[in-house]
């Protein structure tokens, strides 16, 4: 057995009995890993009261290989970001996110993504509250980005060809845009993958999203674009399975 500190985000947590929690944090020695907390919702002194969905900090653990939860030994935080926690729409912008990530990022470590995620998660807790879901759509993307699955929004992913002024399908096998010309011809399902067409607007808004450290714009429709995202996440990094977040987050937007 192995003692092992790392900086750590708690993306979820589960009661397992009177006094013990499973815990799921995201690390960045040790990617995502499962924490039995015995003690922890009777104890909050030692680390219960800490433990708070989406909380950063200093996670020390017993690691054996052989065994699915680790043991915790103590967990000091270091951002506790209770913005999230006080605005329904924050926290489930936030939840899209840790779902998004315990769904793909595995047990390897990833310090490059484990910095997305937890400036993400910052992002979305000091924005003003009319910003929320443009900035969570922003995160979103840049965390499929940091996954390896940056869609293109720019030119089409056959021709390579702008689209310009056109309607332009985005075709979610492809991972991208395919312009007027590049669309007829077969069925679409024949080429691959069936998805919403883009004009031009939204196409900006979309390439908008996907730039790091730009502010977020503001969005025509904000629920055909958590579609989108949804949609693609579903078809390249959940296995076909749309994501439980996204649709609790539908149900608060306006539009």
């Amino acid at each position: 057995m192995t003692l092992v500190t790392t900086r750590a985000v708690l993306l979820r947590s589960f009661p397992y009995s009177e006094t013990s929690r499973v815990l799921r944090f995201y690390t960045d020695a040790l990617g995502c890993v499962g924490v039995m907390g015995k003690g922890v919702r009777a104890d909050g002194a030692r680390s219960g009261s800490a433990l708070e969905s989406f909380v950063e900090g200093t996670l020390t653990v017993y690691m054996k290989p052989t065994r699915e939860l680790q043991t915790l030994c103590e967990f000091a935080p270091t951002r506790e970001r209770r913005m999230l926690a006080g605005d329904v729409r924050r926290f489930g912008g936030a939840a899209v996110l840790a779902e998004l990530v315990m769904k793909h990022a595995g047990e390897e470590a990833n310090p490059g993504l484990f910095e997305v995620l937890s400036r993400s998660l910052d992002r979305l807790a000091e924005v003003s509250r009319e910003a929320v879901v443009a900035t969570l759509l922003g995160e979103g993307w840049r965390l499929v980005a940091a996954l390896g699955y940056r869609p293109m929004v720019e030119h089409c992913v056959e021709c390579g060809a702008a689209p310009g002024g056109e309607l332009a399908l985005f075709d979610l096998a492809a991972g991208g845009i395919r312009c007027a010309r590049c669309t007829l011809g077969p069925t679409r399902e024949a080429r691959g993958g069936v998805g919403p067409r883009l004009g031009p607007g939204a196409r900006a808004q979309l390439a908008a999203l996907l730039e790091e450290g730009a502010e977020p714009p503001p969005l025509d429709r904000p629920r055909a674009h958590l579609r989108l995202l949804s949609d693609f996440v579903t078809h390249h990094i959940s296995a076909g399975r749309p994501l439980p977040s996204f649709a609790v987050l539908a149900e608060l937007l306006d539009g």
